[in-house]
């Protein structure tokens, strides 16, 4: 695997077919929120997702939901609100769509909503080229996001940190 195309392809395979993911790409953010830079990924339409990451992964209580990355040319598509709109920061909650609350489990919180981020070309154009390869496989271009790190960790920075946390997880 060389180019960011053929890196996002096979990602967007495994997530497909259910795994879950660690995506460690360019700086860091900064700030309380993973944005796709320092990311754990998986599909958010399986209904085992949300408890499979809390528990193996983020080892925290199985309610909690997890937050949708979405590509910005179809927020609207899956949340009520108009076209375009930009949550870059994962920092508002937005209603699912009623018709789609169903499909979307792993990020559905109990009242409806998500927390939601969208993710544009021109904002963070290596997640974009991976939100559009997943959605060549699942239909649509989203994906459950949560931040690189276990509890009572931080985000991770370095590689090493990265591989770390990888290899002692689920």
């Amino acid at each position: 695997l060389g180019s960011l195309d053929e890196v996002g392809e096979h990602a967007a395979q495994l997530i497909a077919a259910g795994e879950v993911i660690a995506w460690y790409r360019g700086r860091m953010e900064f700030g309380p929120r993973a944005l796709g830079h320092r990311s754990i990924l998986a599909d958010p339409g399986r209904a085992d997702m949300r408890d499979r990451v809390n528990a193996l992964v983020k080892m925290r209580e199985s309610f909690r939901p997890f937050a949708p990355a979405v590509a910005l040319e179809e927020v609207d598509r899956w949340f009520d609100t108009p076209a375009g709109t930009e949550l870059t920061y994962m920092t508002i909650n937005l209603d699912v769509r009623p018709e789609h609350r169903a499909g979307l489990p792993a990020i559905t919180h109990v009242d409806g909503s998500a927390r939601v981020q969208t993710v544009s070309e021109s904002d963070n154009g290596e997640f974009h080229t991976l939100l559009e390869s997943v959605g060549s496989h699942t239909g649509r271009r989203m994906l459950l996001n949560t931040s690189f790190n276990v509890k009572g960790q931080a985000i991770v920075n370095t590689p090493a940190e990265a591989l770390d946390t990888f290899l002692g997880t689920g």
